[in-house]
C-alpha cells in the first residue's frame, strides 16, 4: 500500500524533471514554473512549492493526473526528437562512409546520382588542396633571412 506521502514524492520527482527539462529549454526556473503552471491551470508559485517540498501546498488527484500527462507527454515528445537525430545521424554516416568510400550513394542529400560517371565528374570537380611543405621546402609566403633582418655577420 502507497501513503499520500510517497504518492505526493513520485509526482514531485516527474514535477522536478519537467521544470529542468523546460528550464534547459526557457533558461529561466520562473518561465519554467509558468508554463507547468499554464497547463496544469495553476499558478507558478504553486509548482515552486510542490517542486521545494513546502507543507503549505497539498498534490490533489486531478493535480497528479496532469503531472502524469505532462510527464509522458515531454517523454514521449522528447523520444520523437531523439529518434529525428538518430535518422539524420545515420543520413550523415552514410555519407561519410560513401565519401570514403570515394563513391556517393544513390539519391544522397548531396546531389550525386551514384553513377561511376558521375562520381570521377565529382571527384574531378572536387577543389584540390595545394600540396604541403616538407621539412626542406620553406613555405611560399614564408619570410627570408634578409626580410627578419637576419643578415650574415662575418667573424
Amino acid at each position: 500500500m502507497i501513503t499520500y506521502d510517497q504518492a505526493v514524492e513520485l509526482k514531485r520527482s516527474k514535477l522536478v524533471d519537467i521544470v529542468d527539462v523546460l528550464c534547459a529549454r526557457h533558461g529561466k526556473k520562473m518561465d519554467a514554473y509558468k508554463a507547468v503552471g499554464a497547463f496544469m491551470e495553476r499558478s507558478p508559485t504553486w509548482v515552486r512549492r510542490v517542486v521545494g517540498r513546502s507543507a503549505s501546498v497539498r498534490i490533489d488527484l486531478h493535480d497528479a493526473l496532469n503531472i502524469g500527462a505532462l510527464h509522458d507527454r515531454l517523454c514521449a515528445h522528447l523520444a520523437a526528437g531523439t529518434a529525428e537525430i538518430e535518422a539524420g545521424n545515420d543520413d550523415l554516416r552514410r555519407q561519410i562512409d560513401a565519401l570514403v568510400r570515394g563513391d556517393l550513394l544513390e539519391g544522397s542529400s548531396l546531389g550525386a546520382t551514384g553513377a561511376p560517371e558521375a562520381t570521377a565528374q565529382a571527384r574531378a570537380e572536387a577543389p584540390t588542396l595545394p600540396p604541403v611543405p616538407g621539412p626542406s621546402a620553406p613555405a611560399p609566403d614564408a619570410p627570408g633571412h634578409a626580410d627578419l633582418g637576419l643578415t650574415h655577420r662575418p667573424l
